[in-house]
C-alpha cells in the first residue's frame, strides 16, 4: 500500500514542480543556487520541479515555494477559506481521540 499515491495529488505536485521551475527561470537561478538560497538538497529541488513526492520533505517543500516567491499563490485557497480559520482550527485541537475500553466480556 505504500506505493499508491493518488493522481489528484501527483497532478497537483506536478503542476506546483512546474510552477517554481518557472518561478526559477524567471529570477535567472540554477536548481543548486536554489537549493543553496532555501537550505535544502539540489536533489530535493530536482525531485520538487520533477513533481515527484518521494524524498522531499514538508519543511524543505515549503522553503522552496517561498524563497521563489510562490507559497502565497499555492496556498491562496487555504488562506481564502473561512472553514479553516487559526483560531477555530486551534481550539479543536485541544481534543483528543481514545479508543473506548474494553471489557472482559468483549474476548
Amino acid at each position: 500500500m505504500k506505493s499508491f499515491f493518488p493522481v489528484q495529488s501527483a497532478s497537483l505536485l506536478y503542476r506546483i514542480g512546474l510552477l517554481v521551475k518557472e518561478a526559477r527561470l524567471r529570477m535567472g537561478i540554477r536548481q543548486a543556487d536554489l537549493a543553496a538560497m532555501a537550505g535544502i538538497s539540489l536533489r530535493a529541488v530536482r525531485h520538487l520541479e520533477g513533481g515527484k513526492p518521494e524524498g522531499v520533505s514538508l519543511r524543505d517543500f515549503m522553503l522552496a515555494l517561498f524563497t521563489v516567491g510562490v507559497s502565497d499563490r499555492v496556498f491562496q485557497a487555504l488562506l481564502d477559506d473561512p472553514a479553516l480559520d487559526l483560531d477555530s482550527l486551534e481550539t479543536n485541537t485541544t481534543k483528543r481521540v481514545r479508543l473506548p475500553r474494553s471489557n472482559p466480556e468483549d474476548f
